[in-house]
């Protein structure tokens, strides 16, 4: 394994789209969703709760102690049912969406442990500067619908059906640091031109879902954030199989979702590039340098 410089500005990837980016002074948690629901809850859609001793064993194992942010991408279960206890567990500020914020109101996190933003608002912490861009999720439901749409209106107490955690606001994540900028597009959904303004040297890239809705989509969502980014590096994430144990990276059956179809699509759009875009797929646990 390739050592870590230890000035590096680093992001571990612990499943799903849940990223804990570091510079050795500051760290903001992407998500930070640990809990992992069994396949026949979520089928059944049973009441849940966070698993808590997961939760502690994370923080403590990849050494949360500097948390200052903690941001789902939108507030469906798999993103944003643990935030409420992981800012518990610290003195990080959950920033996101009015349905986020009704999550937090559930676990009780004190009001000024949480922040409602709008398109567009950034926030400093340390040397990262935040800004939320608002997106759309990609439409990977029956019918090409979306999951769970809507707002959260009240508190999500758990126990609670997953379907309690109704989407709200999507976001990309611009996380830019004097070292370099990265944009998290976990839910790979399009915007023509929204990105457009916009500059990131790494973008990591949702890429679940993907091969249902075609080599044609894949292809522009590409253009819509790789291109319009100018970004020269992409890591794929949102891949898994979120029901496996935490730690634990499996592929979702091939009935649900082709990983290995996608991979090659994106291995090609980067390759008839002028200037070659570099791919690659994260190691669970393993911190990444970006800059």
């Amino acid at each position: 394994m390739t050592e870590i410089p230890s000035d590096a500005v680093t992001v571990t990837w612990l499943g799903t789209t849940t990223l804990l980016f570091d510079d050795r002074e500051t760290q903001i948690l992407i998500d930070g969703t640990f809990t992992r629901v069994p396949t026949i809850d979520i089928i059944l859609r049973r009441p849940v709760r966070s698993d808590i001793a997961t939760i502690n064993y994370a923080m403590a194992n990849f050494e949360m102690n500097r948390l200052a942010a903690i941001i789902p991408i939108h507030s469906h279960f798999d993103h944003a049912m643990d935030v409420g206890h992981v800012a518990n567990r610290s003195s990080a500020v959950i920033l996101g969406s009015e349905s986020t914020a009704e999550i937090a109101k559930g676990a009780n996190v004190p009001v000024d442990q949480y922040q409602v933003l709008g398109d567009g608002e950034t926030r400093q912490f340390g040397n990262f500067k935040i800004k939320l861009i608002t997106t759309v999720h990609a439409p990977i439901g029956l019918n090409d619908e979306e999951i769970f749409p809507g707002t959260i209106e009240t508190p999500v107490i758990q126990p609670s059906p997953i379907s309690s955690y109704k989407r709200g606001t999507v976001w990309s994540i611009l996380l830019t640091h004097p070292r370099g900028s990265t944009l998290v597009h976990g839910s790979a959904g399009i915007v023509e031109g929204k990105l457009k303004t916009e500059s990131a040297d790494i973008v990591l890239l949702g890429i679940g879902g993907l091969s249902r809705l075609g080599r044609d989509y894949t292809q522009k969502l590409w253009d819509e954030t790789i291109l319009a980014t100018g970004a020269t590096r992409v890591i794929g994430i949102h891949h898994d199989d979120f029901s496996a144990p935490f730690g634990e990276v499996r592929a979702f059956p091939d009935l649900v979702d082709k990983v290995q179809k996608t991979a090659a699509w994106i291995n090609d759009l980067a390759t008839v590039q002028n200037n070659q875009v570099a791919v690659e797929l994260p190691q669970f646990g393993r911190p990444i340098t970006l800059y």
